[in-house]
């Protein structure tokens, strides 16, 4: 557990100077695991006619526990056709604490998936430099709307995500 801190931040460095472009359309993935169900999570298996969110997070990050909490307590403001993929690089056990500590809301909601990302694939294909990284896509032609890193604050992310007034 000491190490993975460490190899993440230089996975995070050597991806951010060498790459360091944010994709304008979803990248393509094929190794991501529902920590809950077991199945495999790829760029073809997603529903593309919904908005699409990617939070990559560390469980014990506090900005990834502060946007993870207001998310969960924004849930109702959010449209239906909104998908939340919760990117970890950390086991179930980790993922479980979070959401039992900071967003308990989360996992009973259709719309939230947590995925497992055994080998970073995440940090590979879609280039984040800091926790929690978000990106939206909007639905059908896949293409970015927004991207934040290190931004915390659900307020920032809601104006992409509202349901009409």
């Amino acid at each position: 557990m000491k190490n993975i801190i460490p190899t993440i931040i230089l996975v995070f460095t050597f991806v951010s100077s060498s790459l360091a472009q944010v994709p304008k359309e979803m990248p393509s993935f094929s190794k991501f695991i529902n920590l809950y169900t077991g199945e495999l999570v790829t760029s073809d298996s997603i529903n593309k006619k919904h908005t699409q969110v990617f939070i990559l997070f560390d469980a014990g990050c506090g900005h990834c526990q502060e946007l993870g909490q207001g998310i969960s307590l924004s849930l109702d403001k959010i449209r239906k056709n909104v998908d939340f993929y919760f990117v970890s690089m950390q086991e179930k056990a980790l993922v479980d604490g979070y959401i039992n500590m900071f967003a308990k809301g989360l996992r009973n909601d259709s719309r939230v998936k947590f995925l497992y990302d055994k080998e970073g694939e995440f940090i590979l294909n879609f280039h984040p430099t800091n926790f929690p990284s978000t990106y939206i896509f909007e639905a059908e032609s896949l293409q970015l709307i927004k991207q934040f890193d290190g931004e915390n604050k659900v307020n920032s992310i809601l104006p992409f995500l509202e349901k009409p007034n």
